[in-house]
C-alpha cells in the first residue's frame, strides 16, 4: 500500500511537504520559545507575570488574524509567495524581540511573530491540500500536524538548556535561522497547480463576500463545527 502511494508522489511533492512541514516546526518553535524565556524576561526587564501573559495572549490572537489575512493574500498572490512572506515575518518578529526595551516593544514584536506564524499555518496546509493527489491529501495534511510537537520539543531544548548559557536576547537572535528556508522555497518549490489554474478567479475575489458565504445555509454548519 505504501509503495503504491509512493508511486503517486513526485520529487516536487516531497519538497513541498518537507519545507511546509519545516515551516510548521519553526512556527511552533517561535511561538512556544517565549514561554521558556519568561523567567529571564522578568528578571532583566522587570515585567510582571500578567504583562508576559498578555504578550503570549496577543501573539496567539495574532495567529488567528494572520491565518485570515495571509489566507486571503494567498489567493491573490499565490501559495509559494505567501509561504515565503509568512516565514520572513515570524522570523523578523522573533529577531526584533531580541532588542525589546519595554513591555510595549515586546508586545508589538510578539504580535508580528504571531501574524507570521498563523499565516504560515494556513498557507502551508493549503499548499499541501492543493498539490497532493486527492486520496493522499488527508494523510499528508495530518502528517503536517507532527511539526507542532517537534517544534515544541526544539523550543524546550533551546529554551531550557541553551538559553541559560547564552541569554534570552541571543536566543531570539539565533532564532532567525528558519528564514533560510525562504531561499530553498524560492529556488526549489513550484507554485500550486490549483492556484495557477484558478488564478484569474482568485485575484478578482471579494474576500468580504467570501466570509459572508461561509455563514450561508450551504456552508454554515460545516464552517462552525470546524471553527
Amino acid at each position: 500500500m505504501l509503495m503504491n502511494e509512493a508511486k503517486k508522489l513526485t520529487k516536487d511533492h516531497y519538497k513541498i511537504f518537507g519545507l511546509s512541514w519545516a515551516g510548521w516546526v519553526f512556527d511552533f518553535y517561535d511561538l512556544i520559545l517565549f514561554t521558556f524565556l519568561v523567567t529571564q524576561l522578568q528578571a532583566d526587564l522587570h515585567f510582571s507575570a500578567e504583562m508576559l501573559s498578555l504578550c503570549l495572549g496577543m501573539s496567539l490572537l495574532a495567529t488567528g488574524l494572520g491565518g485570515i489575512v495571509f489566507g486571503a493574500l494567498g489567493d491573490k498572490h499565490g501559495r509559494k509567495k505567501i509561504l515565503q512572506w509568512t516565514i520572513i515575518i515570524y522570523s523578523i518578529g522573533t529577531f526584533l524581540s531580541a532588542f525589546s526595551w519595554s513591555f510595549y516593544s515586546l508586545l508589538i514584536f510578539r504580535f508580528i511573530t504571531g501574524l507570521g506564524v498563523g499565516g504560515e499555518w494556513a498557507t502551508g496546509q493549503i499548499y499541501i491540500n492543493e498539490t497532493f493527489p486527492d486520496d493522499l491529501r488527508a494523510k499528508f495534511g495530518a502528517f503536517m500536524q507532527s511539526g507542532a510537537p517537534v517544534g515544541v520539543i526544539l523550543a524546550s531544548i533551546v529554551g531550557g538548556i541553551i538559553t541559560p548559557i547564552i541569554g534570552w536576547r541571543i536566543t531570539f537572535l539565533i532564532s532567525i535561522i528558519p528564514a533560510i528556508m525562504v531561499i530553498f522555497i524560492r529556488r526549489y518549490l513550484k507554485e500550486s497547480d490549483v492556484w495557477i489554474q484558478n488564478k484569474d478567479q482568485y485575484v478578482n475575489k471579494n474576500i468580504f463576500q467570501e466570509f459572508k458565504q461561509l455563514l450561508t445555509k450551504e456552508y454554515r454548519k460545516i464552517f462552525l463545527i470546524s471553527l
